[in-house]
């Protein structure tokens, strides 16, 4: 047993090629493990890039556009209607949100 300990590298022998390894595969070499941002600035931009792929949201219009447009229409939305009768229903079996604390 002792054979095999004494053919195993040292520490200081794996760190080296830890450490070479990072290099080679062009990643962050942190062997204390302290916070950085090196996670963060390694990915991809967002913002412009998303909106170029994606396009324009407010292109479509939406139900309250249409609702804003034709008020004589009096137009209603499904889902907030189904949306206003969960919250109701929550509340009339007290697992709505708690009131807010007035000063």
């Amino acid at each position: 047993m002792s054979s095999v300990i004494r053919s195993l590298p040292s520490k200081e022998r794996l760190q080296q090629a830890k450490r070479l390894s990072f290099e080679i595969f062009d990643q962050f070499w942190n062997p204390t493990g302290k916070r950085n941002p090196a996670k963060v600035l390694r990915k991809p931009l967002r913002g412009p890039q998303v909106v170029k792929y994606y396009g324009d949201n407010n292109a479509v219009p939406t139900f309250k556009d249409f609702k804003k447009w034709f008020p004589e229409l009096k137009l209603v939305d499904p889902r907030e209607q189904h949306r206003q009768w969960y919250v109701a229903d929550r509340k009339r079996r007290n697992k709505g949100a708690p009131k807010k604390k007035s000063s």
